[in-house]
């Protein structure tokens, strides 16, 4: 296994720096001090109460968690706190279909001794559909704060794990004093990945889809046991309990879907065969490659969660003699490029209803991911329902958000100006009623701070010791619309890699990076110390409970 073949970086970012939010009026107040009010309404604003819809000179209000009305003719209460909503807009709060928003990764468990590897503990094959995302919330993730300044009011959350990491939840992305004040709706789907449990079985995508079917096929029989027991139990040996097995009872019912986090084309038909076979209600989350399966997620009845995470547009070699093997490759490069654009009006025009999954994507690439789109048939109605109406049905919680109507929940979004457009920031959001504002900076409003431009951004030369010898090449970070963004090359000749959310602060540099190595996702994750040029870092792989050390030296810029 090369360390940095077949990469896919996510690396996870804080840059409290940047975000300066202000959280005002909130659930969680540690001060001790109540707020003034609940009630809010903000006046004289454009109103976009669902996708397709427009107010002009409206006004929202919203009132004890609940928006009590929406329109140009609206009764403020005297104890209300009025907002000047002057050439603002006012959206519904946008639902993430499928992320890890608000989880904390467990520690790995330790290899066990003696592990006979033909039939591993569950715990450690990650087969633990039985276990609930809620119990990886974390109140002081900072993910929640940074969805949420986005735009993102409800995350449905799934756990982190292997084959069958538990079941999901949908989550509030409020700040409050006990996570179970965040869970708006607990164990929505079991969620399921083709990740394998490393050094034993099932460890690949084959063991994995057997073992997918022999738990499922024992669920079923489970299942008709113990309901023939407690109808009557005579003659009857009692049916073992078996927590993985009673965890699938709801999904052999129907009364709960599985969600296949299925990124690719293979995992996503996988996902539809073992659906076909079974029987059960499918949702695939995270899916980059859509357009060749489209009848297929239309025939199976398939709930989809598009990645947003998508691919930069290839430059051209301006060269007027560059060979004709250059010029097919940059064709086919453009040629994939608009395929995998176009196929969010595809789905579109196949009638399909989907949302979006942020799983895999650079909290500053989600905007401008979503303007992008415009150019290629997806226009900001399209979007917007995306983000709200399609995934609130999708989810089973359109009767309480996904649009801003009296009634429903107190999730909204307050921008400076059109959200699908480059030039506007998000004022203010509100999350079952409680409001955040954020701080709007004039002209340069994302600029880097001079401590990361100095401490990080620039050319490393790193190099690592792994179990497969030294590995070198270099970390380029670069600011770019003042977000620090980079990229990882090797010496070794393999193709360069994005880098994702990086994180600095008070002197620490960190990111993770998950690959594929034949079938198992497997993380590493970076921590160290960066002191003047010189980065001191550890990369941890807890599946395997291994790490190794990486140091890397900040190139002078002028030599």
């Amino acid at each position: 296994m090369k360390l940095l073949r077949i990469l896919s970086f996510r690396l996870f970012v804080l840059l409290p720096f940047l975000m300066a939010p202000v959280l005002v009026n909130a659930q969680s107040d540690p001060t001790g001090e109540s707020p003034v009010t609940r009630t809010y309404a903000i006046t004289n604003a454009t109103i976009i109460p669902s996708p397709g819809a427009k107010i002009e000179g409206g006004t929202l209000l919203i009132s004890d968690g609940v928006i009590t009305a929406v329109g140009t003719t609206v009764n403020i209460p005297d104890h209300a706190q009025v907002i000047d909503g002057t050439e603002l807009w006012i959206y519904p709060g946008f639902i993430d279909g499928m992320s890890n928003t608000g989880a904390s990764r467990p520690d790995a468990m330790e290899r066990p001794n003696n592990l006979f590897t033909p039939d591993p503990p569950n715990d450690y094959a990650g087969i633990t559909p039985e276990i609930s995302v809620v119990e990886q919330l974390n109140i002081e993730e900072s993910s929640i704060e940074s969805m949420r300044k986005l735009g993102f009011t409800v995350s449905h959350t799934v756990p982190y794990g292997r084959m069958l990491p538990g079941k999901s939840s949908l989550v509030l992305l409020t700040d409050v004093e006990h996570v179970d004040h965040m869970v708006l709706k607990e164990n929505v789907a079991t969620v399921s990945q083709f990740v394998g449990a490393p050094g034993s079985y099932p460890g690949n995508t084959l063991g994995i889809m057997a073992k997918w079917r022999n738990i499922y096929r024992n669920a079923e029989l489970s299942k008709r046991n113990t309901e023939m027991y407690a109808s009557n139990p005579t003659g009857l040996a009692r049916p073992a309990n078996d927590r993985v097995l009673e965890a699938f009872y709801p999904v052999v019912e129907k009364t709960q879907p599985m969600l296949f986090n299925a990124s690719s084309l293979l995992e996503a038909q996988r996902a539809m065969r073992l659906q076909n076979e079974m029987g059960f209600n499918l949702m695939i989350g995270n899916l980059e490659q859509s357009w060749k399966i489209i009848d297929e997620l239309d025939n199976n009845n398939v709930s989809v969660f598009l990645s947003l995470d998508l691919p930069e547009k290839p430059d051209e070699i301006d060269d007027e003699d560059k060979s004709e093997e250059v010029a097919e490759l940059e064709a086919r490069r453009l040629e994939f490029y608009n395929r995998y654009m176009e196929q969010f009006a595809a789905l579109k025009a196949a009638g399909i209803k989907f949302g979006f999954s942020t799983m895999d994507v650079s909290n500053s690439k989600i905007k401008k991911n979503l303007i992008a789109l415009q150019e290629f048939g997806f226009d900001s109605t399209d979007a917007l329902a995306a983000l709200t109406t399609h995934p609130a049905e999708l989810l089973g919680i359109n009767n309480i958000t996904g649009t801003l109507e009296a009634g429903k929940m107190g999730n909204a979004i307050v921008t400076t100006g059109p959200y699908f457009s480059s030039d506007s920031d998000v004022k203010m959001v509100f999350v079952d009623g409680d409001k955040y504002e954020y701080e709007i900076k004039e002209g340069s409003k994302t600029e880097v701070s001079d401590e990361v431009l100095d401490a990080v951004i620039g050319t490393w030369n790193y190099s690592s010791t792994t179990p497969q010898g030294e590995q070198t090449g270099q970390l380029i970070f670069t600011n770019v619309d003042g977000a620090i963004e980079g990229v990882w090359t090797s010496d070794a000749g393999n193709p360069d890699i994005d880098m994702n959310n990086i994180s600095y602060r008070d002197g620490v540099l960190t990111f993770d990076i998950e690959f594929d190595a034949g079938g198992q996702l497997i993380e590493i994750v970076v921590t160290g110390d960066v002191v003047g040029n010189e980065y001191d870092a550890e990369a941890s792989i807890a599946a395997f409970n291994f790490s190794f050390p990486l140091m890397a030296i900040k190139q002078d810029p002028e030599n």
